[in-house]
């Protein structure tokens, strides 16, 4: 009966020699697990400097891309068309980019869009008392100046028209369309849109080249221009293009008017 005891206590307690074993069988699992921890830990920081690294290059790119677009074609829209400071929200500077939206979004060459653009500067429709002033058949006249004949009588029409909604609901100063919308960029793009000869692709004309001056607007690229960015190399989200360009809205104008040049002359092979 001891024996049996003495037996149960052995098989209980289990012998030294076993112990042993199974304590070094132990802390080699816990070497290797604690090994294989520390190599997954280094593999994963490895490649969270690779990703930097990589994400880091690819900012130095962009950069310097988004840097020689503005070098190259960057400038405020109709700066070159002999407006006194088109860096200024004043009145006219605001018609005047209203003109461009209305006429470069019709299906006519760019070409002659712009040089009916200049146009109408010339004629001094951009001060509302002059444009409010003028005849149907002077704004048709200007119009085909400038080469604008398919839609010379539509679009002299349509500047009647806006000249009406400027004074009547504006006051005769478009910046107090800000005022209306609550600079909320949704409900300026609505009130834009009652200009009779502007749709959707006016908008987003108007849009970019009026938010140097209108820095709620920012940051915008139109659809047709973010493609061309893509292509170029500058990526197609807004908000990080807007952080290389300093969240400067001028800065945001100038890449917009240059992405819109680059693609209407075909330039895209200058970044790729």
């Amino acid at each position: 009966m001891a024996r049996t005891r003495a037996q149960g206590r052995q098989i209980t307690t289990g012998h030294p020699a076993m112990q042993k074993s199974s304590s070094s069988i132990a802390g080699k699992k816990r070497s290797r697990d604690e090994g294989d921890d520390d190599k997954t830990n280094k593999q994963s920081q490895n490649a969270s400097k690779s990703d930097t690294k990589k994400a880091k290059a690819l900012d130095g790119s962009m950069k310097r891309t988004v840097n020689k677009m503005l070098t190259n074609y960057g400038s405020l829209p109709l700066s070159d068309l002999g407006l006194p400071n088109p860096s200024s929200a004043n009145p006219e500077n605001v018609l005047a980019l209203v003109f461009n939206a209305m006429l470069t979004s019709a299906r006519i060459s760019h070409e002659l869009a712009f040089k009916s653009v200049k146009c109408l500067i010339e004629a001094g429709y951009q001060d509302i008392k002059t444009l409010t002033g003028s005849t149907w058949e002077e704004r048709t006249d200007v119009l085909t100046r400038g080469g604008y004949t398919r839609y010379r009588e539509k679009t002299s029409t349509a500047l009647g028209d806006l000249a009406q909604l400027v004074v009547e609901k504006y006051n005769g100063d478009l910046n107090h369309l800000l005022s209306k919308a609550s600079s909320d960029p949704t409900r300026i793009r609505e009130l834009i849109k009652e200009i009779k000869g502007i749709g959707n692709v006016g908008v987003d004309i108007f849009c970019n080249t009026v938010q140097g001056i209108w820095p709620c607007l920012a940051p915008f690229i139109d659809p047709r221009s973010m493609k061309t960015a893509k292509q170029c190399g500058i990526g197609d989200d807004v908000h990080v293009i807007w952080r290389t360009v300093e969240e400067d809205s001028e800065s945001m104008c100038k890449l917009a008017n240059a992405l819109t040049k680059v693609r209407l002359e075909k330039k895209e092979g200058e970044f790729t």
